[in-house]
């Protein structure tokens, strides 16, 4: 039986084959010392692009290339051409599929702006014919929006600070924002349980500064949420020494 290139178990040398365990692929000839290869091809880092251009350039260069007779050239002219074809061929087939899938996605999202506006064109249709009978719009199968329910008394602020400023008798206060709510009243006194609370403003702020203060007197702070229901509870005080 004529020996090919391709035969399991045999290993090439120049013009010659020879039996060998199995091995490297066929396609590479064995290599009479290790020594690192001349060609850098370094195929794993190049896109099928650039594999196709390589393969194309080499074939040219090959092409009466009188240092490789072309009976003499693993694999043969006409592998190196087939496989050149077929992945230029696949390539060429992905390259029309991503095309394709591209206009595809561009009618969709067309055809998809054409639907919400027809959508939403018949919903306030049906509203404006019956805009208080939520029996009937919810008859539509659109969905309808909560009613939402009615904020009740607001938490205390969280997380209430005093801070000393650089400025003489003036403290900074700082607390969390609370949800629902539309301003912030803060309060005063010296640092003393007998005391009585004194107004400072009602800002739509969570910091405010407090000039105006008594250097070296330690004082104590709070604030409370307003919202729709009206005041919240106080927040745990704050205390600090105005400078």
């Amino acid at each position: 039986m004529p020996l090919r290139f391709d035969t399991p178990g045999l290993r090439f040398d120049a013009n010659h084959a020879y039996d060998a365990e199995p091995g490297p692929s066929p396609y590479q000839p064995k290599l009479r010392n290790r020594t690192m290869t001349k060609f850098k091809l370094e195929l794993k880092k190049k896109t099928v692009s650039e594999r196709v251009s390589l393969g194309a350039n080499h074939i040219t260069a090959m092409t009466g290339n009188a240092a490789y007779p072309a009976a003499t050239r693993v694999p043969t002219d006409a592998q190196v051409q087939t496989a050149q074809d077929d992945l230029a061929s696949a390539d060429a087939a992905v390259n029309a599929a991503e095309t394709a899938w591209k206009l595809k996605i561009q009618e969709r999202e067309a055809k998809m702006e054409i639907w919400d506006t027809v959508i939403t064109a018949r919903a306030n249709n049906c509203e404006a014919v019956t805009p208080n009978d939520l029996v009937a719009l919810q008859s539509t199968g659109f969905p309808l929006r909560s009613a939402g329910a009615p904020v009740g008394q607001l938490p205390a602020p969280g997380d209430l600070t005093a801070t000393a400023t650089d400025n003489e008798g003036e403290v900074e206060l700082r607390c969390k924002t609370v949800a629902g709510a539309s301003s912030y009243e803060w309060q005063f006194r010296l640092h003393d349980n007998a005391a009585t609370w004194q107004a400072l403003k009602i800002t739509t702020t969570v910091k405010i500064l407090v000039p105006g203060l008594t250097p070296g007197t330690v004082y104590a702070f709070r604030v409370r949420a307003i919202g729709s229901a009206g005041p919240g509870t106080w927040s745990d005080e704050a205390t600090e020494r105005a400078p």
